[in-house]
């Protein structure tokens, strides 16, 4: 094949190759022995990413560097895919499961679907050497497959994503030890799309398509376009219900800024006193992700940091 890492046309020949032909065959054999449709898209994104950073994988699977940047020095990065498209609904009238492909129910014919999209990237941490091999990465792409709109049955548009996060921002770094000496139990630690401790990494979004019901490719955000950009905070406001954003450490984000503020204060009125903070001193994102990344994870790992230092 004439295609090259590094270009629209190869992102584009790869996806319909790999995904939507793909996913048709798959979607058709489900629906015949009504097992799974979902195929192994991890690999896929393992593809797509390569053609979109142009950097080669080191053809190992699940095993070794998925993508060399150099070799001399060894810098290399590691991929994550999320994959929420071909995931189960169900028939909120008469409770039948409802394929991705299918935009009414086959048993009662209704449109009234719930369809579900709760799939996560998944980063495993074993033990202290995990640890430390998570933080090693030049670099981590985080691919995200999903519907463009799953609240509407008739739109079938996907859109793929794919992120580009240094590991050494604070954001990323803090979180994994969390993790591991706070949280960690039998299952990987889950990354939300979307979410606010994937925000704290300060994700830099470098890759957008829109893969179309007619099999149409719009490619809309790519390396060679120059228009990568940062995915912002959401306004404060939207992290009310935010767990691990506590009321104390919204409260420390406001004292470091020397915001004033009554004690009986809300936490959602503390949000609204630090997104205003933002507006007026046009805070920078980057200085926001480490803020907050500091209130909400030095208080439970401070004395696990040193063995983590550069």
């Amino acid at each position: 094949m004439n295609y090259s890492l590094g270009t629209i046309e190869a992102s584009e020949a790869l996806i319909k190759d790999l995904y939507i032909n793909l996913r048709k065959r798959v979607n058709a054999w489900s629906d015949i022995t009504k097992q799974t449709s979902q195929a192994r898209m991890g690999y896929i994104g393992q593809h797509l990413t390569s053609i979109v950073t142009g950097y080669p994988g080191g053809k190992s699977g699940a095993r070794g560097y998925d993508l060399i940047i150099s070799r001399n020095p060894l810098r290399y990065g590691e991929i994550k895919t999320c994959y929420r498209v071909d995931q189960l609904g169900v028939c909120k009238d008469c409770g039948n499961v409802v394929s991705s492909i299918e935009k009414d129910c086959s048993i009662c014919n209704s449109i009234n679907i719930q369809r579900h999209d709760d799939s996560k990237w998944l980063i495993g941490v074993k033990d202290e050497q995990d640890l430390k091999k998570v933080l090693q990465p030049d670099v981590y792409y985080f691919v995200l497959f999903e519907m463009e709109d799953i609240s509407n049955s008739n739109n079938m548009n996907i859109i793929a994503s794919i992120w580009e996060v240094d590991p050494k921002n604070i954001g990323f770094k803090y979180c994994m030890v969390d993790y591991f000496y706070n949280i960690k139990g039998s299952a990987p630690l889950n990354i939300w799309p979307h979410m606010l401790k994937f925000q704290l990494f300060n994700p830099k979004l470098i890759y957008r398509s829109i893969i179309k019901e007619n099999d149409e490719i719009e490619t809309q955000i790519f390396p060679t376009l120059n228009n990568s950009s940062i995915t912002e905070l959401s306004n404060f406001n939207f992290y009310s219900q935010a767990s691990n954003f506590t009321l104390d450490a919204v409260k420390y984000c406001l004292n470091e800024l020397n915001v004033t503020f009554e004690d009986s204060c809300s936490k959602k009125e503390l949000l609204s006193l630090l997104e205003n903070e933002r507006s007026s001193k046009k805070l920078s994102n980057i200085y926001l992700t480490d803020l907050i990344s500091r209130a909400i994870y030095l208080p439970r790992i401070s004395d696990k940091l040193g063995m983590f230092e550069d």
